[in-house]
């Protein structure tokens, strides 16, 4: 029987196979697709910091975001340039396949095309199978669900799912006038969040946005805005389309089954990034894990150390900026041109660059609500 079985071969998943095969657990990763990283919709956008803490590899870096210029529904602009790279954009194919090397140089084994559908938890191991009636299913002392969003796995398990979504949509195109990373905002840009210009190396973007209900329409009329239209050079753009939890799940183990990443909803809620948190959550696991293995126990009262550990290292994060979605979320475009506008400001400027920490937003968002110009905003003012 094999100790480990990790269904997901992204970021979250990999890391978590390489940790635990490390420590000399049996570790084998299903990925449903031929490879690893093949058939993802993200931006690609990894802190300075991730890289450092998590030794990750640089070669998939693509390029490097030395600023962010917002652009408010009036054309008003705000760019914070801290004068150092604030993260990295990697190529997801290269990036997640290097983590899959990584993992299988310590010890994983990996099986590809192999879709996990089916789960079920007994008193002595899990079993996974491809349909019900598959005549050898793999037999583990304990699964991480790893997939990414959108899994009915979890539920399988009897783990409830996050109760809220959005929806990222997504195409890679050639562009003119690219420089810092853009971030368009505007109820008729991008009604529930913002849009983005992400460059790739000078001559490709990736432009995208979130939006709660029919994204695919907000998309192709985001490719339509005059700040973006004379500039894209691609004819036919293929958009790519995927659901983002916008919080965590309620439980994210139970016996023999912990649950990482985006299938968690281990995701920033500020940005909906979720690849250095993922990575963060899939590390706590792999020491449950681990644990559970030296103890002879995968019960969820073992796993819950990675419960509680995963929750006390983001979810402070998790809640500042859902705080902040919620005063976002009601302003008009008026007040976004007012916030954006405020945002030029010596003085804010000046707090920025002191709080501001690309991955970590709690303390900037909660010292930002204290100003008189926010809690005027949240009342409805600065028109």
């Amino acid at each position: 029987m094999i100790d480990v079985v990790v269904i997901g071969a992204g970021p979250s998943g990999n890391t978590c196979a390489a940790l635990t095969a490390q420590a000399g657990l049996s570790t084998l990763v299903l990925e449903e697709h031929d490879d690893a990283g093949l058939h993802v919709n993200c931006t690609g956008i990894i802190g300075v910091e991730a890289f450092k803490r998590l030794n990750l590899p640089t070669e998939p870096i693509l390029s490097s975001l030395q600023g962010i210029r917002f652009l408010s529904p009036a054309g008003k602009t705000f760019r914070y340039h801290p004068g150092e790279p604030l993260a990295h954009i990697v190529s997801r194919r290269h990036f997640d396949r290097t983590l899959r090397e990584w993992a299988e140089a310590r010890g994983a084994e990996f099986r590809f095309g192999y879709h996990a559908r089916l789960i079920q938890v007994d008193a002595d191991a899990v079993e996974i199978r491809r349909q019900e009636e598959d005549p050898e299913p793999i037999r583990a002392r304990a699964v991480v669900i790893a997939t990414g969003f959108g899994t009915n796995l979890p539920a399988q398990a009897g783990l409830e799912g996050p109760r809220q979504i959005t929806y990222g949509a997504q195409a890679v195109v050639e562009m003119d006038g690219l420089d810092d990373v853009e971030i368009h905002l505007g109820r008729e840009v991008a009604p529930d969040a913002f849009a983005w210009v992400v460059p790739l190396d000078g001559q490709r973007a990736r432009v995208g946005l979130m939006a709660h209900k029919n994204p695919a329409h907000h998309f192709w009329k985001l490719l339509s805005n005059p700040n973006i239209l004379p500039r894209i050079r691609t004819r036919e753009p293929k958009m790519l389309l995927s659901p983002i939890p916008m919080q965590p799940i309620r439980e994210s183990v139970t016996d023999r089954v912990v649950v990482v990443g985006e299938a968690a909803g281990q995701v920033k809620t500020t940005t909906q990034g979720g690849i250095y948190y993922g990575m963060l959550c899939a590390g706590l696991a792999a020491e449950a894990l681990v644990e559970g293995a030296r103890q002879g126990d995968f019960r969820a009262r073992t796993l819950q150390r990675y419960e509680k550990s995963w929750r006390r290292a983001i979810e402070p994060e998790l809640k500042a900026g859902l705080s902040l979605r919620d005063l976002f979320s009601g302003l008009s475009d008026q007040q976004i041109d007012a916030l954006v506008e405020l945002g030029s400001r010596d003085d804010i400027l000046s707090l920025v660059r002191r709080l501001a920490q690309f991955d970590w937003h709690r303390e900037l968002i909660q010292t930002s609500l204290r100003l008189p110009e926010l809690k005027q905003l949240a009342k409805g003012g600065l028109w």
